[in-house]
């Protein structure tokens, strides 16, 4: 794949992500690092969240209480954690019913996150980083130049199932493909990076 001369800037990276996963790719601090992600907004949730002008997750410690309860399903408040309770009462407008003693979920998560790719001047680096991730999505790992350690980066890479990228002053490079990401768990910490993912793609356009 053909990326001309502008290799090394984030546009490129971004629109090889893209084209790699076919999905919108925003930009998201994570942990304090940024980090690109292939990001599919629900077809349902979405409309729902800004019709009730709902923009963003409260806190992660309200999307743990609400993974304690099952969808669209009264759960008697008596069974759940007592902080829990609380944080769903207090911070839990638009995504929980309060019903006298039992509380329904109706939040959702706004989306998929499908990819996740990191972007460093050395690939080791960008292995690394974006290894830290559950291999619950594609992972990419994109380094802007070419070092001496690529040959052992890209190595590492295949054996974590980490898509390889380095950038030549013709194009990217791809080194390794990603493996296909698992499913199933952990899913609270996936509708944290979506919520991260979702507000980003909102704010970058008139979504």
């Amino acid at each position: 794949m053909s990326m001309a001369d502008d290799a090394t800037s984030p546009f490129a990276t971004l629109r090889y992500v893209q084209e790699e996963v076919e999905f919108e790719v925003v930009s998201a601090n994570v942990e304090g690092r940024p980090v690109l992600m292939a990001f599919e907004p629900d077809p349902y949730e979405h409309p729902r969240r800004r019709d009730e002008s709902l923009t963003s997750m409260p806190s992660r410690r309200l999307l743990h209480a609400l993974w304690s309860l099952p969808c669209q399903i009264p759960w008697p408040a008596y069974g759940l954690d007592e902080l829990d309770v609380d944080t769903l009462e207090s911070e839990g407008s638009g995504f929980v019913v309060v019903d006298h003693d039992a509380l329904v979920r109706i939040y959702q998560p706004p989306g998929r996150v499908h990819a996740v790719a990191m972007r460093t001047r050395r690939l080791t680096d960008a292995v690394t980083r974006v290894g830290q991730f559950p291999p619950i999505f594609s992972r990419y790992a994109i380094a802007t130049r070419s070092c001496a350690s690529d040959h052992e980066a890209v190595a590492a890479a295949i054996a974590l199932g980490i898509g390889a990228v380095v950038a030549h002053p013709d194009g990217l490079q791809v080194r390794s493909e990603p493996a296909s990401p698992q499913r199933g768990v952990p899913g609270v910490y996936r509708w944290w990076l979506a919520e991260l993912a979702y507000q980003q793609w909102r704010q970058a356009s008139a979504h």
